[in-house]
């Protein structure tokens, strides 16, 4: 099977997963934001989102190291898709590592319940049912599973894993609205999803991962691999940058605007997302093929690379121009009157979706060019970007300029990706 016939069946696979997921969670959002109004949906999302931030800041994208530096050794073994020793030793490296920071990061939140939500102001009732996310948190040791599952090519599971969450959330959700259930059983539903999405993961991928091996240590891994350990790294604060955009985006809008705006946010969020699902999706289904392209035909890797930016970048298009016709009616048939206020904010946050939608293949496609640092240093240049146009333009427009920080940032991301893969193949 050619690379490009790969990557399509692969992304495909995913897009259905999670194409079907982001549907039912942007259903499931709908359903409580209309249910609950603005601001008690807003103070149930931005305690989700606190939640991810700290996933996010205890995770080392283990499932990039998996498939940059486990790939050649499925190769080298006894046909693709059959691992062999030294393969199952790097996974299972990864896990332990992943393991102990999953740990690390449930032990934080339950500090954080126990010490920091009350003084803080959070109601007795939400901090309570907030602790099912130390359980989720703990849940969330996924990343050399996840980079396992796709180094093996067993997207089938990964597809069955990102849609089981998001049904689990809206089925929770219509639950709680037929109860008249109160504000805290949202917020166990949320974190169940949560919890959920981690387990499935991690039972699919668990023949890879060592289990029987979980008190063996780490570090000659590192040693068998000099590399290994500044990548880590890099896309440790890559993905850190990455969730900024999107969780810490939420959390700045309720910190600058209240939980109102947070939730008119969450939601417009929510709706462009299923524009930009597509974009880590994509990652990790070229990834493998863009690695190992790179190395034995170059000429194959830039035609996949530009041909798969340019005809998403015209799909993110196409759903840019249908928000700016119908944003608004949208909003209000999803969540009520009041989230009408979101419909400028709605369209920047689609095009801002649309650039990264273009963008997707070319951080990949760096990443096998072994050019993650130069990715780090353009994609903190885009937080900042971000976060300037956010506080530069609050006494102005208010809400709106998040969605015109975010369209800032996403095209100083494409640029700059644009900029490096082309100088990059020039020079090789």
């Amino acid at each position: 099977m050619s690379a490009t016939r790969r990557v399509a069946r692969n992304f495909g696979w995913l897009l259905s997963g999670r194409g079907a997921g982001a549907l039912l969670a942007l259903a499931a959002t709908a359903l409580m934001a209309r249910n609950l109004g603005p601001e008690p949906f807003g103070l149930v999302i931005l305690l989700h989102t606190a939640a991810h931030i700290l996933r996010h800041l205890c995770s080392v994208k283990s499932s990039e190291a998996a498939i940059r530096f486990g790939q050649h050794l499925l190769d080298r073994s006894n046909g693709r898709g059959q691992p062999g020793a030294a393969w199952l030793e790097l996974i299972g490296a990864l896990f332990r590592f992943d393991l102990l920071i999953a740990l690390s990061a449930a032990a934080v939140a339950a500090v954080g319940l126990v010490f920091v939500a009350r003084p803080m102001g959070l109601p007795a009732e939400l901090a309570d049912a907030a602790w099912i996310y130390v359980a989720a948190l703990i849940c969330t040791a996924t990343g050399a599973a996840k980079g396992a599952l796709r180094g093996l090519d067993r997207y089938r599971l990964l597809s069955v894993q990102l849609l089981a969450a998001p049904a689990l959330r809206l089925a929770g959700v219509a639950a709680c609205i037929a109860l008249a259930a109160p504000i805290e059983w949202y917020v166990t539903v949320w974190g169940a999803s949560l919890l959920l999405e981690h387990a499935l993961l991690l039972a699919s991928a668990a023949p890879y991962l060592g289990l029987s091996k979980l008190g063996a240590p780490f570090r000659p891994a590192l040693a068998a691999e000099p590399k290994l350990a500044p990548f880590l790294k890099a896309v440790y604060w890559q993905s850190n940058l990455d969730m900024v955009p999107r969780h810490g985006a939420t959390l700045a809008v309720g910190l600058l605007f209240g939980a109102h705006s947070a939730g008119i946010y969450r939601l417009a969020r929510d709706i462009a997302e299923v524009v930009s699902k597509p974009v880590v999706l994509l990652r990790q289904a070229i990834f493998p093929d863009l690695t190992e392209l790179w190395e034995r035909d170059r000429t194959a890797f830039l035609s996949l690379t530009w041909r798969a930016s340019a005809i998403l970048a015209l799909v993110g298009a196409a759903f840019v121009l249908a928000a700016l016709a119908f944003g608004a009616d949208l909003l209000v048939l999803l969540a009520g009157e009041p989230f009408r206020v979101g419909a400028t904010l709605l369209a920047l946050l689609l095009g801002a979706a649309a650039l990264e939608l273009g963008a997707a293949p070319l951080r990949p496609a760096s990443y096998a060019m072994d050019r993650v640092v130069d990715v780090l240093i353009l994609q903190s240049a885009a937080v900042i970007l971000f976060f300037a146009t956010l506080l530069a333009t609050k006494p102005v427009i208010g809400l709106v300029g998040a969605g015109w920080a975010a369209l800032f940032s996403a095209s100083a991301s494409l640029l700059g990706m644009v900029w490096l893969v082309r100088r990059t193949a020039q020079r090789a």
